[in-house]
């Protein structure tokens, strides 16, 4: 593929993927063994203990620093039993992965905390999830999983560039302008910003310039910037809800999922191969299609357009879900045979896990826009009970709200302070 660029490369993947979008078997999915209502109401007295214990633990955050290194270590220890008792071990990732990820995560906070310490925790944690996407990617291509000043610079332009286009309060005239004057620095053209926040996003590409030379590493610079125009052209699923015949709704989702992973698969080894490309983009795409579902109908109400939700209220989601989980087989088969070595296959197949509860999470979410059979055929399958799930949710949301620890922190700043020295 070096005989492309990098934006041509994008346009043929994007066609093929789409191609084996049309071709997903819409039925309903094999999806393994059933768990039997006992076996259910078992794992749900388990998360409820689990809540709150560490709720309560979280409470008792104390003042006193010379205690706070005891109090981490049991949360984290509380956490990682959870964990193994819900089936994720650390045999069953990577033990290079799972040993840096407490590392990786406390230098990434502290890096977030110096750079802007006003940074609200959700936007934090938005940027956090890309971190580890990108260490979940340095173990597929054998690379070293670290923590490097472009894994910080391409996490940030998440919740920087993504968030600002999705605000409704920001004219599509002041996005268009912001998005010229940021493609002439990903350029590398030198420019003043005219703005605080044009000076984070010019210092993010400075960042990456200081790891990567633009002079030996073209391809790197194209991919950020497909990522930024696949962003720009995403601006097309919002402010109205208009016939999907109207615009290419699938391909602005495949574009802007696929180059983005991409974009972080070159940031994490600077050279790809035509199968590591192959692969970002593909996981990128099935990322991407995950989220729509999951925000099917918040994207609704704000007049986003992805293909689920310009379904809702028409037709059932039943045979897109159906579809989704059989190109997610697709994807994670297909990336067997590319990438074959002994850590990227325990990786895959714990990716590939995590997509299926992603799946039937989003399920949960959205039960109401499908139809009573498809629920009843599909909840045998989901690790607890729908009328559970959406109780938790509610009772996650109400706990985090009322809040109060006994030194006076408020939530956020406890969840910070765990996450400065995870260990």
């Amino acid at each position: 593929m070096n005989n492309f660029i990098v934006q041509e490369m994008i346009e043929q993947l994007k066609g093929r993927y789409i191609k084996w979008w049309w071709k997903t078997d819409k039925c309903f999915p094999v999806l393994g063994e059933k768990i039997n209502l006992k076996e259910k109401i078992r794992r749900e007295k388990d998360v409820n203990q689990f809540i709150n214990n560490l709720f309560s633990h979280l409470k008792q955050c104390p003042k006193n620093k010379d205690l706070l290194t005891d109090w981490k270590n049991t949360l984290w220890t509380l956490i990682k039993n959870a964990g193994e008792q819900s089936g994720f071990t650390e045999d069953e990732v990577d033990q290079d992965f799972a040993k840096a990820l407490p590392s990786v995560t406390n230098r990434f906070i502290c890096s977030v905390k110096g750079f802007n310490a006003e940074m609200e925790l959700k936007n934090m944690l938005q940027a956090l999830r890309n971190v580890w996407i990108m260490n979940l990617l340095q173990v597929l291509f054998a690379v070293e999983v670290e923590y490097t000043p472009s894994i910080f610079a391409y996490s940030m332009l998440y919740p920087y560039t993504d968030n600002y286009l999705d605000d409704p309060e920001v004219s599509f005239e002041d996005k268009q302008q912001i998005n010229k004057r940021f493609r002439r620095r990903l350029e590398g053209e030198q420019i003043d910003a005219n703005d605080d926040y044009e000076a984070a996003l010019f210092d993010f590409v400075g960042m990456i310039e200081s790891q990567y030379s633009r002079t030996d590493f073209k391809e790197l610079y194209e991919s950020l910037l497909s990522i930024h125009d696949a962003q720009c052209n995403s601006l097309m699923q919002h402010d109205e809800m208009t016939s999907p015949y109207e615009k290419d709704v699938l391909g602005i989702s495949a574009q802007k999922g696929g180059a983005s992973v991409l974009a972080d698969a070159y940031l994490v080894k600077g050279k790809l191969s035509d199968v590591e490309v192959d692969f970002a983009f593909a996981y990128g795409i099935l990322l991407q299609l995950c989220d729509d579902l999951q925000d099917a109908k918040e994207d609704l109400e704000n007049e986003h357009m992805t293909i689920f939700s310009v379904t809702l209220g028409k037709w059932p989601l039943d045979r897109l879900t159906n579809a989704l989980f059989d190109f997610s087989n697709m994807i994670m088969t297909d990336s067997y045979e590319q990438l074959d070595h002994e850590k990227s296959r325990k990786m895959k197949s714990f990716l590939q896990k995590n997509l299926t509860l992603l799946i039937f999470e989003a399920i949960s979410q959205n039960q109401d826009f499908y139809s009573k059979d498809y629920i009843k055929a599909i909840e045998p399958y989901l690790p607890f009970r729908m009328t559970y799930t959406r109780k938790l949710y509610k009772k996650l949301k109400r706990k985090y709200s009322n809040f109060k620890s006994m030194a006076g922190y408020t939530i956020d700043e406890i969840i910070l302070m765990a996450m400065e020295e995870a260990r």
